[in-house]
């Protein structure tokens, strides 16, 4: 997709949306409503294609945010050894 962005008029989307459809495949359409700007139209593939790279961004700014609480746990000392882990899991899980 390029980074540009067509701007068409509310009015073609009645007359030419064939055109408008094909349109979008390229690059993002405004849709204007008495001159302003009031809708973007997209294709379905640039959408999905969002949405995935949105979805991998929240993931990857989860696994940021649980790194840090652990280099937070490990700069205060907030750790343990391994084995007290495990035994206190187990434990848990036994109750």
């Amino acid at each position: 997709m390029s980074v540009g962005i067509s701007i068409r008029p509310s009015k073609d989307l009645r007359t030419n949306y064939g055109q408008i459809s094909a349109l979008t495949r390229q690059n993002p359409v405004a849709i204007t409503v008495n001159g302003r700007e009031d809708t973007v139209l997209m294709s379905h593939e640039e959408y999905l294609a969002q949405q995935a790279s949105l979805e991998e961004m929240r993931e990857r700014l989860e696994l940021y945010a649980h790194l840090a609480q652990s280099e937070d746990d490990v700069r205060l000392g907030r750790v343990k050894p391994i084995d007290a882990a495990f035994d206190e899991i187990v434990k848990s899980l036994s109750e």
